[in-house]
């Protein structure tokens, strides 16, 4: 089981997805509390399907940047550069971005 992230199409098919393993969820949510980034609590159940707006990808789009530069976990800054790159689509086309328990 992952958890993915992603941007859906018209079809509501993934156009584009980031997947995270349930180790390197908890690795991502204990980082980004103890960094006191508060974007990443909607994550926070690994088992819970969310969605992100259009208006809050901005937030999590520098969140996630801060993040990435203090972890040294190279896995963590690995799925952190996908992300990264999954919200910069999501925002250029105006999309919500979700995290699908799969």
């Amino acid at each position: 089981m992952s958890l993915d992230f992603t941007v859906l199409g018209q079809n509501g098919a993934p156009e584009k997805a980031v997947s995270l393993g349930v180790d390197l969820h908890h690795e991502l949510v204990n980082a980004a509390s103890a960094g006191g980034l508060v974007r990443f609590q909607d994550f926070a159940d690994y088992y819970e399907d969310v969605e992100i707006a259009v208006n809050d990808l901005l937030d999590l789009s520098e969140q996630v940047r801060i993040l990435r530069t203090q972890t040294g976990s190279t896995d963590l800054q690995r799925f952190l550069d996908a992300l990264s790159e999954l919200v910069a689509y999501a925002i250029e086309n105006g999309k919500a971005l979700h995290a699908i328990a799969d």
